[in-house]
This record gives structure tokens, C-alpha cells and sequence, in this order.
């Protein structure tokens, strides 16, 4: 154990050397952070769930890196508060009744990432604990330096009873951009544009992974315009 910290330090080290730029490095910070979450960070719940940073260390070019691009600014305190709106893309011919985008807030201080919200109304189908889980499994993430990812095994002390089911998702995204069988699994693809009239915006694929039979979450993906986040749950446990 005492080698698994400073051997990966490293790794993320000649990842920043390798692909340049100090952004990794911070993100090497961040990830730190989330191994020991409750000192770093507050939680707040009471109207939809709000990431308060203690020790921020993002900054905002980190961010749009990232490819997020706000639909609007509004200037703050010694910073500024970002409204991200990211839009549903839809296979050509294809319709809904009401939107399924995806809006965050995004608040920075002082050039630094301080918080981040997502409003109530996604909860009704995914609860704050999963998300909270899914967060703080980070803390323990591997980092693949050849393809530009971050993976996570999810664990049931992590999410608990609470992982979101086909039919939540759903409720929560409605149509996916494409859907495929693979095995006993099926999955589905939901790809996301900013909404912002900046060019060249980049594209969110965020790819679910369910198992067939049962309707679990087994994987969860997202590719962002400069690498992928993969969370990858371990099966539930059989009933008592």
C-alpha cells in the first residue's frame, strides 16, 4: 500500500510530460482530494446537490480544456458563475415530447473551480448517494496513459441499493442516440453537444451499459472531447 500512491504519482506525472501542459498535474491534485473527499470537500443536498471545493486548484482554462462551454456567464465576487446547457443529440428523424438536456452551474473564484451544482430535478430518477459514490470512487481511479482515460471500479459501499435502473435512465434521458446488444448486455449511447454558439463546441458520449435480463447498471462511460471517465460497477449482491 505504501507504494501504490507514489507509483501512481509518477504515472500521472509522465502523463502531464507526456501529452503537456499542467492541467494533469492539477488533476493528479484533484484526485488526491477525492481519496480523503470529506476533508476536501462539502455537500450540500437541500436543493439538488451542490460540490463545494475547500481547496480548489482547477482553474477555468482547465475547464473549457475539457470542452465545456457555457451557455452564459454571470459575473460573481472575485469570479464568475458559469450556466452549462448540454443538448441531446438525436438520430436523424427522431422526435421527443420535451428536451433532455443536461444543465449544470459551474462557480469559480479567484480563477479556481468552487462549486458545482446539478439541479433537483434530475434526482427524481438517479438518487445524490449514487452520484455522491460515483464521485468519490474517483479517489481510487486508475489512470490509463496510452488511451486517455480514467476508470473506476464502483463498489457496493459506494452506491450502495441505490444504482439507477434501465428504466430510470429513461426517465431521466430519455432516447438514446443509438442502442446495440452485445451478449447478455445492452447498450446505450447518448451523445451531448454545448449549447453555445462558440465553434467547434466539442461532443459528450456518454455510453450505459446495462445487463439485459436484470436491467443493472454495470458500466458507465463518458467520452469527452480531450479523453474518456469510465465507472465500471461490481455485480449486486445476491439477496439474503
Amino acid at each position: 500500500m505504501r507504494l501504490r500512491r507514489p507509483v501512481l504519482a509518477c504515472g500521472l506525472a509522465a502523463l502531464a510530460l507526456l501529452l503537456g501542459g499542467c492541467v494533469y498535474l492539477r488533476l493528479l491534485q484533484l484526485k488526491w482530494q477525492l481519496d480523503t473527499f470529506d476533508q476536501n470537500f462539502a455537500v450540500s443536498t437541500n436543493d439538488g446537490l451542490s460540490i463545494v471545493f475547500h481547496h480548489p486548484v482547477m482553474r477555468t482554462a482547465d475547464v473549457r480544456w475539457f470542452g465545456a462551454k457555457p451557455e452564459r456567464i454571470d459575473p460573481i465576487d472575485r469570479g464568475e458563475h458559469w450556466h452549462l446547457r448540454l443538448v441531446k443529440e438525436l438520430p436523424a428523424g427522431v422526435t421527443e415530447p420535451v428536451k433532455y438536456d443536461i444543465l449544470l452551474e459551474l462557480s469559480f473564484a479567484e480563477d479556481r473551480l468552487t462549486r458545482v451544482s446539478v439541479p433537483e430535478a434530475y434526482f427524481a430518477a438517479v438518487p445524490k448517494t449514487f452520484v455522491l459514490g460515483i464521485i468519490r470512487s474517483l479517489g481510487h481511479s486508475q489512470i490509463d496513459q496510452r488511451q486517455r482515460k480514467i476508470e473506476s471500479t464502483v463498489g457496493d459501499d459506494e452506491t450502495a441499493a441505490t444504482r439507477p435502473r434501465l428504466s430510470s435512465i429513461d426517465r431521466l434521458l430519455g432516447l438514446p442516440s443509438e442502442v446495440r446488444i452485445e451478449g447478455a448486455q445492452t447498450v446505450r449511447r447518448y451523445r451531448f453537444v454545448p449549447a453555445t454558439k462558440e465553434p467547434e463546441p466539442g461532443a459528450y458520449d456518454l455510453t450505459l451499459t446495462f445487463d439485459s435480463a436484470t436491467g443493472d447498471l454495470r458500466r458507465w462511460h463518458s467520452r469527452t472531447p480531450v479523453g474518456g471517465i469510465g465507472f465500471k460497477f461490481d455485480p449486486p449482491p445476491p439477496p439474503s
